[in-house]
């Protein structure tokens, strides 16, 4: 039986917050860092990260902090007490020293992806975009690079056709906690093997830019398809009708051909609008200034005809 390991955790996202609640239904981190509350929503106000909302949920001891790099005060916060191992994830900081080596396992990620593929801040969006049907999770420990450290272990997690982003991160997110309370309760950390991750293989996944949210109709149904699995939550996948955006949540790819971006028809009341390569059946859509609405519903409204086309 291994010793209880003490552990920091630094994350702020959704998925962070995710991982936080996993890890601690079985172990407690001594304490978390996060974010701090940035602006949000129209009226600008004030909106603490996650990783904050679900830390103050389970009464652990929390920080914030704009820069940690730059935040001395943090930084000794945490020499003050320095755990066994600091679980950085989803965190959007670059962890530099003294932090990196600062504790004896030093800095310990779980990454949702099969590094050294889709390094980056997208690695979800990215497989799903990508129309992969397998992905996975991988914990390893940081370095200077960016998700380039040396790996403990990689677990394997199937992208089925219904997974979008959300469903795909609590996926990863489950695979990768359960992965890691293995050895943070059963493995004694002197059996812990790190191996040096290969070059070979390596991809990026960055950051999604909002203008990849745009639909390019002259793209293949299954293509789209894949981008509004990956993007429909944020930023979003969209297009233009009368010169408005129309926000595409929910649709499914059919077989067909005609000309990229035109309805060619209705099927049980949904619109079906052509694509390079298939057609593209819409299920849930936003029209600009409103609520998410059934595509039938809204192509009632909509006065548009077969024939027409969207942008």
């Amino acid at each position: 039986m291994a010793k209880n390991l003490r552990f920091g955790f630094c994350g702020s996202g959704r998925f962070a917050a995710e991982c936080l609640s996993i890890i601690a239904q079985k172990a407690i981190p001594e304490w978390v860092v996060t974010n701090a509350p940035r602006p949000s929503g129209r009226g600008l106000h004030l909106q603490n990260t996650p990783v904050f909302e679900k830390a103050e949920e389970l009464g652990l001891k929390t920080r914030t902090t704009s820069k940690l790099s730059a935040d001395a005060e943090t930084i000794e916060w945490i020499m003050s007490d320095i755990p066994d191992l600091i679980l950085v994830i989803d965190f959007g900081h670059m962890i530099k020293e003294p932090l990196l080596n600062m504790a004896p396992l030093g800095c310990i990620n779980i990454h949702p992806s099969m590094l050294p593929a889709y390094r980056g801040s997208a690695p979800v969006q990215r497989a799903i975009m990508d129309g992969l049907k397998e992905t996975g999770v991988t914990i390893f420990r940081l370095d200077e690079g960016m998700d380039s450290g040396p790996i403990l272990s990689q677990i394997p997690v199937i992208i089925s056709d219904e997974d979008d982003t959300a469903s795909l991160l609590i996926k990863t997110c489950s695979a990768g906690c359960e992965k890691l309370l293995e050895f943070l309760l059963h493995i004694p950390s002197e059996n812990w093997e790190f191996i040096p991750q290969a070059e070979a293989g390596a991809s990026t996944a960055p950051k999604i830019d909002k203008s990849e949210g745009k639909i390019e109709w002259d793209e293949s149904s299954i293509n789209i398809l894949n981008k509004i699995r990956a993007l429909s939550v944020s930023p979003g996948t969209y297009c233009e009708h009368n010169g408005k955006r129309l926000r595409i949540h929910k649709a499914l790819s059919v077989f067909g051909c005609d000309s990229p971006g035109k309805l060619t028809g209705i099927e049980k009341g949904f619109p079906v609008i052509a694509c390079g390569k298939g057609f593209l059946k819409l299920i849930e859509v936003q029209p600009e200034g409103k609520k998410v609405q059934k595509a039938d519903e809204w192509i009632r409204g909509s006065r548009m005809k077969v024939g027409d086309i969207l942008h």
